[in-house]
């Protein structure tokens, strides 16, 4: 008799989980909101049917952007939607398909280390909700100054496309721009978020006539103040000159491992005679991904003429053991096929022991642009994006333009 009870108490349960494993969420858009530090950081999403019945792909949606990491999947009665690059995940419980509530949890080396609230539901593509009536505008460039006391200011660059109370756009900065934001106008005050899987950030601002006042939340914890001017000619400085060579070099060099553990050096015969972009990246960098989402098919159009690119990656562990999966998964989800070398943690005494011919890295990514003869021609600090728009347009022309004339040189 006990064993029957069991067995049938066995099978009850068994059913209980498979049933609710298969509750599958609704396809189409959703709209979602992480408890922030800056408050409510409203996201939206797409979920697609995967490639199994109990699989789904689901898509991060920042204004124009259309963002996966890989297929979502049950864990037990909860759904995982995994953004394995970053080391975070967003898991909930589904309610009737149509509501998920949970955390987004950050790890570090696999450890979970931070999480936060979650909820989302099926049916809306709103980003801010309870808006008033737009009664100002934010189209066009801004110039910006991000600052977290008097010693720590950054200059920014601001374009925005508003329709409505509707608007997209970014800041571009010296270290890379913000990628897409997406938000509204609501009165008098601008309201704009992006989460990719990895970064979280929210501006909130007031708009008083050609000036913008308010604060930029990033991150788990980070804030700072913004303060920007509607300006037609706003600019950052040469992002050329912000990264240099030590006085008395011309060249860098290296020996770092690949991924299969062998060690490369632009010593060796397969870069001699040839034009090398070097580009200092990691697996946890959004910027990275873009910039190497146009390196991977333009080395595949130009390595018959001589190009050869190197990806050196500082990551978040300083162990090979721990950086190089993460190396792989960010290889095989861009296409990349020429190599990235572990290069060691993000920390600066690191990076100046692995090259320290060079006066300061400012920023990831930052792209090397070096001639036949090995001598370093170009230092560009960070990237601007498709996000950027006219900006990577133009960045894309003047890098090909530099390529191409580095190759007909003897």
């Amino acid at each position: 008799m006990y064993k029957l009870i069991s067995s049938v108490f066995a099978l009850c349960f068994a059913f209980s989980i498979s049933a609710q494993v298969f509750i599958s969420p609704a396809s189409g858009i959703w709209r979602g909101e992480i408890i922030h530090v800056g408050g409510a950081l409203p996201m939206n999403f797409e979920v697609k049917a995967g490639s199994t019945s109990n699989r789904f792909l689901i898509q991060l949606r920042n204004g124009e952007e259309r963002f996966s990491l890989g297929e979502s999947y049950f864990r037990g009665d909860s759904l995982v939607i995994p953004f394995d690059l970053y080391e975070s995940e967003l898991i909930g419980k589904l309610t009737k398909g149509k509501l998920l509530t949970g955390y987004l949890v950050k790890k570090r080396d696999g450890i979970p280390f931070s999480r936060m609230p979650f909820q989302a539901q099926a049916g809306s593509n709103e980003r801010f909700t309870k808006l008033l009536p737009a009664k100002v505008s934010v189209q066009g460039k801004w110039m910006a100054d991000f600052w977290s006391d008097e010693t720590n200011h950054s200059p920014g660059v601001g374009i925005f496309t508003q329709k409505g109370n509707q608007v997209t756009g970014t800041f571009l900065k010296t270290s890379g721009d913000y990628r897409y934001l997406q938000g509204n106008i609501s009165g008098d005050s601008l309201f704009l978020s992006n989460f990719d899987g990895s970064y979280l950030m929210q501006i909130r601002a007031r708009i008083q006539g050609k000036t913008l006042t308010g604060f930029y939340f990033s991150g788990l914890a980070g804030k700072r103040n913004l303060k920007a001017q509607w300006d037609p000619k706003a600019a950052l400085p040469d992002l050329k000159k912000l990264t240099y060579l030590k006085l008395g070099f011309d060249r860098i060099n290296f020996r770092l491992p690949s991924t299969r553990g062998e060690a490369i050096s632009l010593e060796d015969a397969r870069y001699t005679n040839k034009v090398v972009v070097i580009e200092l990246m990691g697996s946890w960098c959004p910027n990275c991904i873009d910039e190497s989402r146009f390196l991977a098919p333009y080395y595949r159009k130009n390595k018959d003429k001589g190009v050869e690119v190197i990806g050196l990656a500082f990551e978040t562990s300083p162990e090979f053991i721990v950086a190089k999966p993460k190396i792989e998964s960010f290889i095989k989800r861009v296409g990349i096929d020429y190599p990235i070398l572990f290069a060691g943690d993000t920390k600066e005494e690191t990076i100046t022991r692995v090259l320290p011919m060079l006066q300061k890295v400012h920023g990831y990514p930052t792209t090397f642009i070096i001639d036949k003869k090995g001598i370093v021609r170009e230092i560009h600090t960070g990237f601007s994006g498709p996000s950027t728009g006219a900006y990577y347009a133009d960045w894309i022309q003047e890098f090909d333009k530099t390529i191409q004339t580095l190759l007909k040189e003897k």
